[in-house]
């Protein structure tokens, strides 16, 4: 049988008790990373290292990686170990991965995707020489762990240590066993698990019972987007421009964006904000007209200058349509409809450039 194209695909397995933001954010790194066609999400299905331990069943686990990826092309969800008895071994899944596409007349190119204290742990992994022979590993960071050793990766995988790559992104700490004990002693979750996925814990009384769980108001704070981590262009997480003034009441139409980005400036300096620059994208994009791009020193500072805006704002009645990712993540995006502000940390601004990738805008201030 002859093979079409090389089918690169990236694996996130993992128990997914809950799928969470950081689940999201690293699949993304990894898709982009690796210019990955997709990546599939793999709910394993009684996990040999966990036995005893995952008490959700498989059911709601896949149905809640269904929900956190809906409306994400490139995520695709894979049910090859929770549609099989016994346990769930790694490399058995990701070679059956692998046959699947080769019956599809597709030569796969296959990435696991794990993370750094993961790879501590593969050579006791079932039969890791044979996963590394069907799929390449790539590993991303983790907050507290050190870059993986090539000096150790060498002598724990003689002759396989270049199918093992290292990417950068999101270093987020963030993990299913902290929420779920956040769950069960009725702390917020809100800015850790996608909306679809917080909802449907409580409607299906997952890891505390569902009258435990208070409603939180809707206008506490702009919704957090499933995905995380903004997209690398910076734009928003929409697909069309929201009407005119959409973020806010009649009452302050007459208020150009402009005006509001500006006062997005002086409210980012109240916080201490540091090299704030005000770019004008209208002659570029339809989704929005200014960038309003700055920076703080640590993620207390990200969370303070964001929340500082978004504060601020709503004092004046100019309310929020959305935020994108974490002072975690080291990125923050609040979406005003006309005027997005992008609140980093320096490393992570120096990494996706914003004003070099929209060098074509014109700088109407910058405050250093």
């Amino acid at each position: 049988m002859t093979l079409g194209p090389r089918s690169r695909i990236g694996i996130l397995g993992g128990t997914f008790d809950p799928v969470h933001l950081g689940h999201l954010a690293i699949a993304e790194a990894a898709r982009t990373a690796l210019e990955l066609e997709r990546v599939l999400f793999l709910p394993a299905g009684t996990p040999p290292h966990k036995q005893g331990e995952v008490d959700t069943p498989a059911a709601n686990r896949v149905a809640m990686v269904e929900l956190a990826i809906a409306g994400h092309p490139g995520f695709e969800v894979s049910r090859v170990d929770v549609d099989r008895p016994g346990p769930s071994y790694t490399a058995d899944s990701v070679e059956r991965i692998a046959a699947t596409e080769r019956v599809a007349g597709r030569e796969p190119d296959l990435f696991l995707i794990i993370s750094v204290e993961s790879l501590a742990e593969l050579p006791d992994w079932h039969e890791p020489t044979r996963l590394l022979a069907t799929s390449r590993i790539a590993v991303v960071p983790r907050p507290g762990h050190p870059r993986p050793d090539p000096a150790w990766i060498e002598a724990s995988f003689p002759g396989q240590a270049d199918r093992i790559v290292t990417i950068d992104g999101p270093r987020l700490a963030i993990s299913s066993t902290d929420i779920r004990e956040r769950i069960a002693t009725g702390r917020t979750v809100r800015q850790l698990l996608p909306a679809a996925v917080a909802r449907y814990i409580v409607d299906h009384g997952l890891y505390r019972p569902p009258s435990q769980v208070q409603p939180e108001p809707e206008e506490s704070q702009p919704v957090t987007d499933p995905a995380l981590a903004p997209r690398p262009d910076g734009l928003p997480r929409r697909e069309s421009r929201p009407p005119r003034h959409a973020a806010r009441p009649a009452a302050v139409d007459e208020r150009s964006s402009l005006e509001i980005a500006r006062r997005v400036v002086e409210l980012a300096e109240d916080k201490k904000a540091a090299d704030i620059v005000l770019l004008d994208l209208s002659a570029l994009t339809t989704l929005a007209d200014y960038f309003v791009i700055c920076s703080g020193g640590s993620e207390r500072q990200l969370d303070a200058i964001a929340d500082g805006i978004i504060g601020g704002l709503r004092d004046e009645k100019v309310r929020p349509i959305g935020r994108e990712g974490l002072a975690a993540s080291h990125w923050v995006l609040v979406d005003f409809g006309s005027v997005i502000v992008h609140v980093f940390t320096p490393p992570e601004r120096d990494f996706y450039q914003l004003e070099k990738h929209w060098s074509e805008a014109k700088t109407i201030l910058r405050v250093q």
